[in-house]
């Protein structure tokens, strides 16, 4: 009798909880570094993070009962692995809660960002409940039907439902950061640089995201008797979290890299920015030569930007105010 092997079982649930630990490590550092800086952040901010911890400590928790079941309590068990226990179906309704309230806070910083332009806000938040209450369903009706194969026959379209949601969801939040972000462009070469760094950092986040929730689709339909899609699955909402802990973190340094830098401005951008404006006046240059079509002033950044945002209605750019989520 060949012996029985597990890599696809066992064995991904292992990998898999080797990368959540160490996710978990890095969002435990992570949140302890934002609440040492963060301190005059909104308390609504705040809260959510301190509860978006406490809920990825507890995912960890139920994935790590999950593993103690199949690996210690069943230990030569085979048949056990053939359905699912109590820990792993709540983990998944865990683990999409996280993933909404990170999507309600993207989602909020967007809707700010576009002036209150609703139908932005709607194609976020509706897919990510729609998503929640596909991933309730999914750790309902696993509480039912234990048996993997019973429930694969049954609801597999739940499960296939909610994380292309997911994926839906986290291009979504891309396309709109990056179609705002985009349209914030200015004149100013230290502006436009942290605009492409928000609008990559973005892009990186959602292509990541999103194609591990497309894995876990695609290896729901070809690997059904594998751990492997829910193995994916679970990864989600750590990777998640941590980027958005990331973004938070390097506020201080946009920022920094932003504010109170000298400026080197072409002349055709100026005439464009100013051009409304024919009384404004420049600050003084001291005699400098500005035939060579270049005006080099040392003026701050920080009076550029408030130059500007008189100029557009607000005190601060877009760019400045999303790295301030």
């Amino acid at each position: 009798m060949p012996p029985m092997r597990f890599d696809g079982t066992l064995g991904a649930m292992f990998i898999s909880e080797i990368l959540i630990v160490l996710c978990y490590g890095i969002a435990t550092m992570q949140a302890y570094t934002y609440f040492r800086r963060s301190r005059s952040d909104h308390p609504v901010v705040k809260t959510s993070i301190f509860l978006l911890w406490i809920l990825d400590g507890l995912h960890l928790f139920l994935f790590l009962h999950t593993m103690y079941g199949y690996f210690v309590s069943n230990f030569m068990n085979p048949v056990a692995l053939t359905e699912c226990p109590w820990s792993l179906a709540v983990d998944m309704a865990i683990g999409d809660l996280s993933e909404l309230i990170m999507n309600v806070i993207f989602a909020h910083r967007i809707y700010k960002l576009s002036g209150g332009f609703w139908p932005a806000l709607a194609v976020i938040i509706i897919p990510s409940l729609v998503s929640f209450a596909g991933a309730l369903a999914i750790t309902v009706l696993a509480l039912k039907v234990p048996p993997f194969a019973a429930f694969r026959e049954r609801y597999a379209w739940i499960w296939f439902a909610t994380f292309s949601l997911q994926a839906f969801t986290d291009c979504a939040i891309t396309a709109a950061l990056s179609i705002i972000l985009a349209n914030c462009r200015t004149g100013f070469q230290r502006t436009n640089s942290l605009l492409r760094f928000l609008v990559a950092y973005s892009t990186c986040t959602c292509a990541f995201t999103s194609s591990l929730a497309i894995a876990s689709v695609i290896t729901y339909s070809t690997m059904p008797n594998s751990f492997v899609f829910f193995s994916i699955a679970a990864l989600v909402p750590k990777l998640l979290l941590n980027s958005l802990l990331a973004l938070l973190n390097s506020r201080d340094m946009l920022r920094n890299s932003y504010a109170g830098q000298v400026a080197s401005i072409h002349v055709s951008r100026l005439e464009v920015l100013f051009a409304s404006d024919s009384t404004h006046k420049f600050p003084d240059t001291q005699g400098k030569d500005c035939t060579d079509g270049r005006v080099e002033r040392a003026v701050t950044a920080n009076a550029l930007r408030n130059d500007l945002a008189d100029r557009c209605g607000d005190r601060e750019p877009h760019a400045v105010r999303f790295a301030t989520i």
